[in-house]
């Protein structure tokens, strides 16, 4: 019983000792948290958001432990000092009235060198002018709509181009038809694989041969039919699809003139009739063909009838059925008299059927 007495006892001083102990520490660690902020003054490292036991929005805070503290920091604070309010430190610059443009604000631009987007603080925009009105986009060249650009081959509206279909010759006698003058073929040689070029109007077109038959031409080609003149920039174009063009001098005999286009009118749709100074005295009717031409005083009507049938609907844009493009497209008008009427079709089933009856 003794011994049992004695143990309580022990234990019970035991557990004395132990929970003095334990508050002790308690004790001291709340002494620990209740330092005076003096004892903290030597730290150095970044306070956030603000220095120990200070609070920037508590004015009971004393401002002399701020300044030391301030003072003694040489670090950098974030997001702010202690003792200022809890806002982004921003001051205005100095903007500079729009109309002096030479003065920078010296804040943003004593230590900037490099270049400003889109200008400069404190510079009006001047990149774009509003006052001024947009200026419309230039237009781009037109290749050829048979309407505008035509005075590099002809313009109908410009008197200067008249000589093409008038007689300026002093002695009309020299054109006068001579039986004794024959009738000339000439065949000019063209690679098989040649196919010839369209230029647009930006682009003059000359030609190794008068009158020409083969080459460069327009990319439009003319309605059929009489004109009061083609240039053969034009009429080639028609030359290399099949047709046949008549020419002659302004200053040739009227009689063999209207013998010839009654010939040709009545042969084939697809023919062009135009004056050319191109022609000689000696012979200034011709028919014209892709790379052939017949030239002569006086109009022999089998004659044209034979050159016809031999050389019409040839060219390398000859089409054996043409009429489905013929209606559909777009062409060349200026300076046209008549417009050709079908004989057969669009296609010339047949040339110069109605000769055969007359010979």
């Amino acid at each position: 019983m003794q011994v049992y007495l004695y143990s309580l006892v022990a234990f019970c001083l035991l557990c004395a000792t132990f929970n003095s102990c334990h508050a002790k520490t308690i004790k001291k660690a709340e002494a620990n948290l209740r330092k005076d902020p003096e004892e903290l003054r030597p730290w150095r490292g970044k306070t956030f958001p603000y220095g120990p036991f200070e609070d920037a929005r508590d004015p009971k805070v004393p401002t002399n432990a701020i300044t030391e503290l301030k003072e003694s920091w040489v670090g950098k604070w974030f997001p702010y000092v202690p003792g200022d309010p809890h806002n982004p430190i921003t001051e205005e610059p100095e903007i500079q009235p729009a109309h002096n443009k030479t003065t920078k604000p010296k804040k943003y631009k004593d230590s900037w060198q490099g270049k400003w987007f889109p200008h400069a603080p404190g510079e009006e925009d001047v990149a774009v002018d509003r006052s001024e009105k947009p200026t419309k986009h230039k237009a781009i060249p037109i290749c050829d709509d048979g309407v505008n650009n035509l005075a590099v081959d002809f313009d109908p509206q410009d008197v200067r181009h008249n000589f093409n279909y008038l007689c300026l010759q002093s002695n009309r006698s020299l054109f006068n038809p001579n039986l004794n003058t024959e009738a000339l073929l000439t065949k000019h040689f063209v690679p098989s694989a040649y196919v010839p070029p369209a230029k647009c109007l930006n682009e003059s077109i000359d030609y190794s041969h008068e009158p020409p038959t083969n080459g460069a031409f327009r990319p439009l080609p003319a309605v059929y039919g009489s004109y009061k003149y083609l240039p053969p920039q034009r009429y080639l174009r028609n030359l290399a699809e099949g047709a046949i063009v008549m020419l002659y001098h302004p200053c040739a005999f009227h009689g063999q003139v209207e013998q010839l286009q009654h010939i040709v009118r009545g042969c084939l749709y697809r023919h062009i009739i135009t004056p050319s100074q191109d022609l000689t005295p000696e012979r200034p009717l011709a028919l014209l063909s892709w790379r052939n031409s017949l030239s002569m005083s006086v109009v022999d009507s089998k004659q044209v009838a034979e050159f016809i049938r031999k050389y019409a609907k040839g060219g390398p844009l000859g089409l054996p059925n043409l009429s489905r493009v013929v209606e559909k497209r777009d062409a060349y008008k200026a300076a046209l008299l008549t417009e050709a009427h079908l004989v057969t079709d669009l296609d010339d089933s047949e040339l110069c059927g109605y000769l055969e009856e007359h010979m």
